[in-house]
């Protein structure tokens, strides 16, 4: 009678020491899956458990521990689960990480969505020890790494993701698998398999110092030979297939312009020595501004000088049919209810930001992670450098500037967009910067030229649809 009470006693413990377990700042959901807690500054968290699915909308999480070095988390799993992500997210713990799975019902585990994820924290941004940790596609940024509990072997897997991550990628016994991804590692980084698996972490000076995973089905940009890793023996393999015209041709074509020659050996030494490499074909001319900024030849959206290209609203990825405020992604369907980049309370949210981030530059989100929109700075220079002229290429209306350099840059007249119609096509020219308005969070900087005057700044509604002239992302 005794034996059968023990093994009962060691049947229940186990079974309550591996039962599954969901919580977001150490609170477990309410009976309709809601999660109340005081770290939750906005937005919802809620937890499906026939789906075994935590969905995050727009949710903002600060979570401070009183132990910074602590097993806390802001969210902790111990099960089978998919994290969903909806619209901007954000996860800011003092504590040791910031999501963590864990436990010996955590087997496969995935984070995807529609939405953006940011995560802060002081030593991992994602903690797992599971089986497989998939990422699919999101926007995620990082300030720390992610990582495999030494326990166990586990396969990362990320899937259409444009993701920053801001430290070391470690432990994952299986694999690391890229599948249509632009994703940056920091710089001093590469990628490498030891004992306890592989590991994409911050190198010693002499290894690949800036990696960057392409849109092109994983590859790693610059590494020619395949050892996983962007250094001089990549420069010889590049001579090698120059010499004999045969070898991994899609690999050498390190500057993705359709040839293998000298420019592509010239990429893969801006790779060792710091810089990024071309992620398109997207021309660029240099100006001979103090700068040295580069701009690109073309709208987003057109494929030659004169073509006007799509039209969108500011800090928006994608053009559509209405530019209002109905419409326009940033607010709750009002001028005054804006949710992102605003600094004064009677406009919405105030968040302080000032500066376009990385998920919501328009010319990123379409021609990759080589090209951003410009600043104002970016753009007072050029046209204070610049010599204009009001002209017409092939039938064209527009601004044509010559730099110190010699060479030009054609920017057409195409209007902007208010609503669904086109407004001063052929007259006037509307250049979105990177910028937000100083005076008033309703605006943002742009380029404006017409006919009979010089161009200048101006600013316009960000729910207005403007032009988008990129500028290539500095090389460093």
């Amino acid at each position: 009678m005794k034996k059968n009470f023990l093994l009962l006693l060691i049947a229940l413990l186990v079974a309550i020491s591996a039962r599954a377990e969901v919580t977001v700042c150490e609170v477990s959901p309410d009976k309709n899956g809601h999660f109340n807690c005081s770290f939750i500054k906005s937005g919802t968290i809620t937890w499906d458990a026939a789906s075994h699915t935590l969905t995050l909308n727009k949710a903002v999480v600060e979570h401070s521990s009183e132990t910074p070095y602590d097993y806390v988390y802001p969210i902790r799993i111990t099960e089978d689960a998919t994290i969903v992500i909806k619209g901007e997210c954000r996860l800011t713990t003092t504590g040791f990480v910031a999501i963590g799975f864990e436990g010996t019902n955590s087997k496969n585990v995935t984070i995807q969505g529609d939405g953006s994820l940011y995560l802060s924290s002081i030593m991992r941004g994602i903690y797992c020890k599971c089986t497989r940790l998939t990422i699919k596609d999101i926007t995620l940024q990082t300030t720390k790494g992610i990582n495999c509990g030494d326990a166990v072997l586990c396969a990362l897997k990320f899937d259409n993701v444009q993701a920053d991550i801001n430290g070391v990628v470690e432990r994952f016994g299986e694999s690391i698998t890229f599948l249509n991804c632009a994703i940056t590692f920091p710089v001093d980084a590469y990628i490498e398999h030891e004992e306890y698996g592989y590991f994409i972490a911050q190198g010693d000076g002499n290894r690949a110092t800036h990696i960057i995973i392409s849109r092109d089905g994983g590859s790693i940009t610059g590494d020619v030979n395949g050892d996983h890793e962007v250094n001089i023996a990549d420069i010889n393999a590049v001579i090698d297939i120059i010499l004999s015209g045969s070898g991994n041709l899609t690999a050498a074509d390190v500057n993705k312009d359709g040839e293998i020659n000298i420019a592509d050996v010239n990429a893969i030494i801006d790779l060792i020595l710091g810089g990024g490499a071309p992620q398109d074909n997207h021309e660029y001319v240099d100006l001979g501004l103090p700068s040295g900024t580069l701009w690109a030849t073309c709208n987003v959206g057109a494929n030659s000088p004169e073509q006007y290209g799509d039209y969108f609203a500011w800090g928006e990825t994608v053009p559509k049919e209405v530019y209002t405020w109905e419409t326009y992604k940033w607010c709750n369907g009002t001028w005054d209810s804006l949710t992102k980049y605003n600094f004064q309370n009677y406009y919405g949210t105030v968040d302080n930001k000032n500066e376009l981030e990385p998920a919501d530059d328009a010319a990123q989100a379409n021609w990759g992670l080589s090209w951003q929109m410009p600043t104002k700075a970016q753009q007072d220079e050029l046209h204070e450098h610049c010599n204009w002229q009001w002209t017409t290429m092939n039938g064209v209306n527009g601004y044509l500037g010559t730099g110190p350099s010699g060479k030009t840059l054609f920017l057409p007249a195409a209007g902007y967009k208010d609503g669904t119609r086109i407004v001063s096509e052929g007259e006037f020219g509307y250049y979105w910067s990177h910028s937000l308005y100083y005076g008033m969070s309703l605006y943002a900087y742009n380029h404006l030229f017409f006919s009979g005057s010089s161009p200048g700044w101006d600013k316009q509604e960000r729910s207005f649809g403007l032009s988008i002239r990129p500028v290539r992302v500095a090389q460093h």
